[in-house]
C-alpha cells in the first residue's frame, strides 16, 4: 500500500511536468527540424515522413545532406515512463536523430584497421595495453593513425563537433606482460583517449607519459624505466591512511572509539593531492546534520582523541555552528548548508578568524560530498593544534601535536 501510494505521488509530479498518455500529441515538423538543425551543421534535405506506429505515436522523418548525400533519419515520439523500474502508462515527448552514429558509421572500419596494426591493441573491446612505458611510442602512433582517419570529417562539420562526438575511445590499461593482456583478466586502468581528428603527437604523448608516471607514483604499475622528467613533481594521488601521534585514526570503523554514532565519516578517511592546490587536501565536516540524515563528524574525531570536547547545533535553516576545547584553546566553525551546497565556512580560533582555504565538490570532487569541504593539510592542522608529515611511500598522512 505505501508502495502505490508514493507511486502515485510520483505520477502526479510527472503529469505536473506535462505528461501524458498513449493518446497524446507527439512533437510537430518544426520542433524535429529544430532538434536537427542543433546536431547537423551541415546542409540536408527532409525527403520523406512516416508515421510508423500509433498510440504511441512514432513518426519519423528521413533526411539527406546535400553534398555527400549521407541518409539519416529523426523520431519524434512518445516515451514511457519507467518508475522504480516499473513502466506506468504514461509517456513523454521525445525526439531522436542518428546523424552522429550514421557519420561515424564513415569511418568505423579504417579506424578498426588502424587500430589493429598497432602492436598492443585487444580489438574485444577497443583496448590498447602498455607492458613497459616504451610501449608509448607505438600506441601514440597507432591512435594518432586512427584519429587522422577522422579528420576528413572538418570537411562537413566543425571541429567542435568532432570533440563532442568522437569517432571512437579507445581505452588504454597497463599488464605485466604480453600473456597476461592476451588473457583479458586482469589489469590496471590508466586512461581513455577519444579520436576527435585533432590530436596533436606531443601533446597526446606527453599525456600518456603523464598519466603513466603518476600510475608508478602510486604503485599501481610496477616499472623503472619511467624517464625522470615526467615523474618530477608528481606526488601520490591519495594517501589513505591517518594517524594520529602515531596512532592510526578509525574514523567511522568498528573500533573507533570516538564516533561510535553509525555515520558515514569513514567514507573520508585519507587524504588526496590536489596539483591546483599544491597540497593534500583532506575532507572537514561544516558541523550539519539533519533529522533524515547522518553526516560525518570530522572535526569531533579529533577533537575527542586529542583528549578535548565538541559541541554541534544546527538550525532549521542550514546553518551549523560548532565548537570544541583542546587543552586551553577553543575552535568556532560556522557555517551555513542550503540547497545541496555549502554556503559559507568560517572557523575562529580563541575568539579570531582563521584565514583558511576551503573547496566545495565542485570545485574539487575528492571531497566526496556536498555536506564537506576541502582543506589543505596545512589548514586543516591549524583547527586542531597540529603539524604533520606526509610519508607518500607508506602512503600514510602522519599528525602530531605542534
Amino acid at each position: 500500500m505505501k508502495k502505490r501510494g508514493l507511486l502515485s505521488l510520483a505520477l502526479a509530479a510527472a503529469l505536473l511536468c506535462g505528461c501524458t498518455g498513449a493518446d497524446g500529441k507527439i512533437y510537430g515538423q518544426g520542433k524535429v527540424l529544430d532538434y536537427v538543425d542543433s546536431i547537423c551543421t551541415e546542409p540536408y534535405e527532409l525527403v520523406g515522413t512516416e508515421l510508423v506506429a500509433e498510440e504511441p505515436d512514432d513518426m519519423r522523418y528521413d533526411f539527406v545532406t546535400r553534398e555527400r548525400g549521407l541518409a539519416f533519419t529523426a523520431h519524434s515520439y512518445l516515451a514511457a515512463i519507467t518508475i522504480d523500474a516499473t513502466v506506468t502508462s504514461w509517456y513523454t515527448r521525445e525526439i531522436s536523430c542518428d546523424y552522429v552514429s550514421r557519420v561515424h558509421d564513415l569511418y568505423r572500419e579504417d579506424i578498426g584497421a588502424a587500430l589493429a596494426k598497432g602492436k598492443t591493441w585487444l580489438p574485444e573491446p577497443e583496448w590498447m595495453y602498455a607492458v613497459t612505458f616504451a610501449d608509448l611510442d607505438n600506441i601514440t602512433d597507432t591512435l594518432l593513425a586512427a584519429d587522422a582517419i577522422y579528420s576528413a570529417e572538418l570537411a562537413y562539420n566543425p571541429p567542435e563537433f568532432l570533440a563532442e562526438h568522437p569517432a571512437a575511445t579507445v581505452h588504454l590499461v597497463w599488464q605485466r606482460s604480453e600473456a597476461e593482456a592476451l588473457e583479458h583478466k586482469t589489469w590496471v586502468n590508466l586512461t581513455d583517449v577519444s579520436l576527435t581528428g585533432q590530436q596533436d603527437r606531443q601533446t597526446l604523448y606527453d599525456r600518456l607519459a603523464g598519466v603513466y608516471a603518476q600510475a608508478v607514483v602510486d604503485k599501481k604499475v610496477e616499472d623503472g624505466s619511467v624517464p625522470a622528467a615526467y615523474l618530477a613533481g608528481k606526488h601520490r594521488s591519495r594517501l589513505d591512511a591517518l594517524e594520529l601521534n602515531g596512532t592510526p585514526l578509525a574514523y567511522d570503523t568498528e573500533d573507533n572509539p570516538y564516533n561510535p554514532f553509525g555515520l558515514i565519516t569513514d567514507d573520508f578517511l585519507g587524504a588526496w593531492y590536489s596539483y591546483g592546490a599544491d597540497s593534500y587536501l583532506l575532507a572537514m565536516d561544516i558541523g550539519y546534520m539533519s533529522d533524515g540524515s547522518s553526516f560525518p563528524l570530522i572535526a569531533r574525531e579529533y577533537a575527542l582523541a586529542l583528549g578535548g570536547s565538541y559541541t554541534r547545533e544546527t538550525d532549521e535553516k542550514g546553518r551549523s555552528d560548532s565548537s570544541w576545547t583542546i587543552g586551553g584553546d577553543t575552535w568556532r566553525m560556522r557555517s551555513t548548508y542550503r540547497d545541496g551546497k555549502v554556503l559559507d565556512f568560517t572557523v575562529e580560533k580563541n575568539g579570531q578568524p582563521l584565514d583558511l582555504t576551503w573547496y566545495t565538490v565542485d570545485q574539487e570532487s575528492e571531497v566526496g560530498a556536498t555536506f564537506c569541504v576541502g582543506l589543505p593539510a596545512e589548514d586543516f592542522c591549524r583547527l586542531f593544534g597540529l603539524g604533520y608529515e606526509a610519508d607518500e611511500d607508506a602512503g600514510c598522512l602522519r599528525f602530531y601535536t605542534a
